[in-house]
């Protein structure tokens, strides 16, 4: 972790942390692109109108600030998984190691729940990994874990699948994170929600290949005719 996102992590406090938070609902409930800092000051109930831009410099600035406020600590408890846990490390292993984490963030919380939705906005906002590379080293070997008990898949199936996983795990918890909010869903019903999306990852992960697939796998005769 940089010094940077432990100083934000873990010592964020007052107008700052206000600012944070105010930004990841926000960005959650209208999309990164419009949000304006002042729109941000004024949720978090600043009188200084120049307070976000004093302190994170951007917009760009906040959109990393709400990132290190959440993810090295979901990369430690991830770490903590993998760690204390026995058995045989197969793909649901790795899995729950890295789903986990994010259904534990669905626990209400004062300020309410916005952390996956605002995830799902950055995916839209920017597909760059080399932060989440940086700030979260344990996730990204679970990654590339999950990869290689799949290697047998061929490799352009397994790079869309594994491209796709993400997205598929955010969305999932995204619309049960709204439907909490909403009080649409009961706080008793994560466990489930979570148990089902893990089955689902695994199932999509290791699904056979269908005679149609395979045609269109490069060097394979084309399913068009």
């Amino acid at each position: 972790m940089t010094e940077k996102a432990k100083r934000i992590s873990e010592t964020a406090s007052g107008g700052e942390t206000a600012l944070i938070l105010a930004a990841e609902r926000l960005f959650a409930e209208r999309g990164i692109e419009a949000v304006a800092l002042r729109h941000v000051n004024q949720a978090a109930n600043q009188r200084n109108m120049s307070a976000a831009h004093y302190h994170f410099g951007s917009r760009e600035g906040l959109v990393h600030a709400v990132l290190m406020y959440r993810w090295p600590d979901l990369d430690r408890r991830r770490g903590e998984m993998l760690e204390g846990r026995s058995g045989r490390r197969d793909l649901r292993f790795y899995l729950e190691a890295f789903v986990q984490p994010l259904i534990e963030e669905l626990q209400p919380r004062d300020e309410g729940n916005f952390y996956i939705r605002f995830m799902q906005q950055y995916e839209r906002f920017r597909q760059d990994y080399s932060v989440a590379r940086e700030l979260t080293p344990v996730s990204v070997e679970i990654y590339d874990r999950i990869e290689s008990l799949i290697a047998y898949v061929p490799a352009e199936v397994r790079r869309l699948r594994i491209g796709y996983l993400i997205n598929m795990i955010h969305s999932v918890l995204a619309i049960a994170e709204e439907r909490l909010g909403k009080g649409e869903v009961a706080a008793s019903e994560i466990a489930l929600i979570g148990a089902n999306l893990i089955d689902m990852c695994v199932s999509a992960l290791t699904a056979p290949l269908s005679l149609d697939t395979q045609a269109l796998l490069p060097g394979e005769p084309s399913a068009v005719h």
